[in-house]
């Protein structure tokens, strides 16, 4: 069962980039100019991906100037950002 939950959300993200500079599980949309992290399902308002192990995905998070990017412990329901 995967730890976390990583999840964008789509109508907060600008496309600013901090999230792709840092790691590079994250990638801007030249089709619609958002963050994209890889693996992750489309939800209504955005994206999230579950995870075992989180890699550089909570340094891009802290980096969001938007708090676009949210991780939640999965265990523990306690949202880490």
């Amino acid at each position: 069962m995967p730890k976390f939950r990583v999840g964008i959300d789509h109508n907060t993200c600008q496309g600013f980039g901090a999230c792709v500079e840092l790691c590079s599980k994250f990638e801007l949309s030249d089709e619609d100019g958002k963050s994209h992290v890889e693996g992750a399902k489309k939800l209504p308002s955005g994206e999230a991906v579950e995870l075992d192990e989180l890699e550089c995905h909570k340094e891009a998070a802290e980096a969001c100037p938007f708090n676009a990017i949210h991780i939640t412990n999965l265990e523990t329901n306690e949202k880490l950002i």
